[in-house]
């Protein structure tokens, strides 16, 4: 349930860096408290459809079917390891593990909490056991229609919030820079952040940040991008995010927020991922063919989830101040980097 350290070289920054800097001044930052609502309760949540391997540590909810763990892989999945009581108390239901339609289960453990679906079949056909833990079939105690209209509102909204941060690109990287202490707002372009090989953010420690990726697509695997870093709040070389980061790097993901306002596929590779994956309109991957599992130190809320053994999503929630923001405006269209 640990992410190993990923082995990559830091970028050595180069020449003079190119950026573009908004001239907008920073976006509101009055919170709203738990921006992200029930979808904030969980290490996955989504509204179809999800296929899922290995385990999550946080609490897990599935609007439509769900295929946990395959037999000819073979492959089970866990839920909730990290989950303590204060989390299970504010559950729906107090169900760690949701499934609103059909759950096709081969060795799925439940390790703290409940679960509830509207049908649970033993994937394996008798030769391992579907769900060890306690689960009943009834009705979903979530509402995933509302919740999802919410979401969407609400990530179009922030997609309108002016940056107040810059975007630069050195070598082949791409650096995020803030400097607000509350609240940090970058866009992007999906096609340029995928061309980085390594992404870096250097934002105060406590400050939320909010990055918008604009586009329909975006695919780690583009260009291979082999990790997201923090600039050292110590002076040294940029920290790669990982499972056991120091304390400080651990406050800026628990406060970041990765906003996909207009994807239909987000794609990640191998790389450990911090913070929340907004995508409420896509079918999120981690890992896929020959690219590895891929992990989220943070949470996932997507239309569909899809990934490989070993992927797993950690007990890593959305902590952070976003704008109290829920009607769509128009859409900050970023400048590619010359």
């Amino acid at each position: 349930m640990r992410t190993s350290a990923a082995v990559a070289t830091v970028l050595a920054v180069t020449g003079a860096a190119l950026a573009w800097a908004p001239a907008a001044s920073a976006a509101s930052t009055e919170c709203a408290t738990n921006p992200l609502g029930t979808a904030g309760l969980y290490a996955e949540f989504v509204e179809q459809d999800s296929v899922r391997h290995s385990d999550s540590e946080g609490a897990v909810a599935v609007g439509g079917d769900a295929t946990f763990g395959d037999p000819k892989a073979p492959s089970g999945f866990s839920v909730g390891y990290q989950l303590t009581p204060a989390d299970l108390a504010k559950l729906p239901g107090g169900h760690s593990l949701v499934v609103g339609g059909t759950l096709s289960a081969n060795q799925v453990v439940i390790t703290k909490g409940t679960g509830v679906a509207g049908k649970v079949v033993n994937a394996s056909g008798g030769k391992n056991f579907g769900v060890d833990g306690p689960i009943a079939e009834g009705a979903s105690p979530v509402d995933f229609g509302k919740e999802f209209t919410t979401l969407r509102s609400l990530s179009a909204g922030w997609a309108g919030e002016k940056p107040n941060g810059s975007v630069s690109a050195s070598g082949d990287g791409v650096f995020l820079t803030g400097t607000d202490a509350e609240l940090n707002v970058f866009a992007v372009d999906a096609a340029d952040l995928q061309k980085a090989r390594a992404i870096t953010l250097d934002v105060p420690v406590g400050s939320s940040t909010l990055v918008n990726v604009l586009g329909a697509t975006y695919d780690m695997s583009a260009n291979a991008t082999y990790g997201v870093y923090y600039k050292n709040v110590s002076g040294g070389a940029a920290v790669i995010d990982d499972y056991n980061v120091p304390d400080a790097y651990r406050t800026i993901r628990s406060k970041l927020l990765w906003n996909f306002p207009q994807a239909t596929t987000v794609k990640k590779n191998y790389t450990s991922w911090p913070g929340t994956i907004l995508a409420p309109g896509a079918t999120v991957h981690m890992g896929g063919p020959g690219v590895g599992p891929g992990h989220v130190n943070g949470a996932v809320i997507a239309e569909n989830l899809v990934t490989v053994p070993g992927a797993e999503t950690h007990q890593m929630t959305f902590a952070g101040c976003l704008p109290k923001e829920t009607t769509p405006g128009p859409v900050v269209t970023p400048e590619t980097p010359k």
